[in-house]
């Protein structure tokens, strides 16, 4: 009699903690906390994915996720050369960051090296690219504001007697000392200008509207 009466209240126990285990997540308050908890959790994945826009709202909608893109753009991959579009685009408008949306080159400093990659004498304005001396003597080339990898910078741009004087005269300051500025000689029409040699996976580009 005793072991059934002992077993009876270990039940009634056990029923007990059972349904207050199931009151507690089944409370609101409890709900609550668990709908916060995952959200946050959300959050941080999120920004840790660096998919947070809201430091840069700047970029609303303008980012990409094309693969190849982010490789160049975040990696600092070079895309095959005579792979791009925008290597045979001769329309007039702007190249823009593929990432960020910063306007980088104009189609008045773009043109063909032979190269088989985008190619731009100019930037557009200054302080748009980041240029970096790597551990090889090339210069990086990056986009100012989203730091990314857009290609490298070489001394071998067409030569300044082809090229239109209005444009020369609006070189930005802040473009590379190499070609001519280094040579000291800028009234030379022989003398070269730099050449921006850019994946066009960095870049999109926007027409000029008629």
């Amino acid at each position: 009699m005793r072991a059934l009466l002992t077993g009876l209240l270990f039940c009634a126990s056990m029923h007990g903690e059972c349904s207050a285990f199931a009151a507690c997540r089944s409370s609101p308050t409890r709900q609550s906390s668990i709908s916060l908890a995952e959200k946050q959790n959300e959050s941080d994945i999120t920004k840790t994915n660096g998919l947070d826009d809201s430091t840069n709202a700047d970029n609303a909608g303008s980012g990409t996720w094309n693969p190849l893109s982010l490789a160049v753009l975040r990696l600092g991959f070079t895309e095959p050369a005579w792979t791009s579009p925008i290597n045979y685009q001769k329309a007039s408008g702007t190249y823009k960051c593929a990432s960020c949306g910063t306007s980088l080159f104009s189609s008045n400093g773009k043109f063909d090296s032979g190269s088989g990659w985008p190619s731009f004498w100019k930037t557009i304005s200054s302080d748009r690219v980041e240029l970096k001396k790597e551990w090889d003597g090339r210069i990086e080339c990056k986009c100012q504001k989203c730091k990314g990898h857009l290609g490298h910078v070489f001394p071998d741009g067409p030569q300044r007697g082809s090229l239109d004087a209005m444009e020369l005269a609006s070189v930005p300051e802040t473009d590379p000392q190499i070609g001519y500025k280094v040579q000291n000689d800028s009234d030379s029409s022989f003398s070269r200008m730099p050449r921006y040699c850019v994946n066009g996976a960095a870049l999109k580009f926007e027409k000029e509207s008629e």
